[in-house]
């Protein structure tokens, strides 16, 4: 169990918070059949979206930017870092016009 409360005997309200929208993300990732993209969904705010939302073009999307993050942060090389930032951009400008579009 995580201990939400700081050393001066305050309760973290905020990681209480986003402890509780973690757990829904898994859940959500869980449920839709993708458990790796539990940052993703995490990260786009998608937890607790129906099955409905998350089309087969979305799913893709995600993983692409969820791809591109871990290079990102395993990369040692600044050049290809900013390479592949540009391409997470992208990927993420291209997944909130998915999210942002009616369906």
């Amino acid at each position: 169990m995580t201990n939400f409360w700081d050393a001066d005997g305050d309760f973290d309200y905020e990681a209480h918070y986003e402890a509780g929208q973690r757990e829904k993300a898994a859940a959500t990732a869980d449920r839709i059949g993708y458990p790796g993209l539990i940052d993703a969904i995490h990260y786009f705010g998608l937890q607790g979206s129906t099955e409905s939302t998350f089309t087969p073009e979305l799913l893709a999307s995600l993983d692409t930017w969820w791809l591109r993050v871990e290079e990102i942060e395993s990369a040692p090389d600044t050049q290809d870092v900013k390479e592949l930032q540009r391409h997470a951009e992208a990927t993420e400008r291209a997944i909130r016009a998915i999210i942002d579009t009616p369906a």
